[in-house]
């Protein structure tokens, strides 16, 4: 393997910075294979460099296919989404990703939230406490601490939902990004 390869292989893992190190790994192990199976049919370093297309391009194929292996929420996932928000989705990467990931995590953080203030609310009030801190308005409507409970399970389930709507959208929408790239 000649010097433009390992650069190309170089380049390759330091746009996978933001992945596990087992799957950066694996990813260039499996890019220097089809490069050295090429190089074996007599294909030319440079042709090979061609082939595969831009290291940026490639890369970012590879992590959008990462993100979007599973919609499940992990923190390592979310910065990964924003690794590829700012490396590789272009326009539409820097303004809707970051927006749409961070309102998913928001809106299912304050679902939880919304939900505990209502039984903490609900609790309280059957230890004959009024825990002025925890309330919610309406327009003209104050729900009384019977009626806090219900109403709040509602609406946290409601947030939390929206969130999870929010964050399959955000998987699925690097899924097609990363599809358009991938070359290998």
């Amino acid at each position: 393997m000649d010097i433009s390869m390992n650069e190309y292989l170089i380049k390759i893992e330091k746009y996978l910075k933001s992945m596990s190190d087992s799957e950066r790994i694996d990813i260039v192990k499996e890019i220097k294979s089809v490069m050295l199976e090429l190089q074996n049919n007599g294909v030319s370093s440079e042709q090979i460099i061609e082939r595969l297309g831009n290291p940026k391009e490639l890369a970012k194929a590879y992590l959008g296919e990462a993100i979007s292996k599973n919609s499940k929420f992990s923190w390592r996932k979310f910065g990964a989404i924003f690794a590829f928000c700012s490396s590789f989705a272009g326009i539409s990467g820097i303004l809707l990703l970051p927006f749409i990931s961070t309102l998913s995590i928001a809106l299912m953080i304050g679902g939880v939230i919304t939900m505990l203030g209502g039984i903490v609310k609900f609790i309280g009030y059957l230890m004959g406490y009024d825990i002025a801190g925890i309330t919610m308005e309406m327009g003209a409507f104050t729900p009384s601490p019977l009626q806090f409970l219900p109403i709040s399970i509602v609406i946290g389930v409601l947030m939390f939902w929206l969130g999870k709507v929010l964050w399959n959208l955000t998987i699925k929408y690097i899924h097609v990004i990363s599809q358009k790239k991938k070359t290998v």
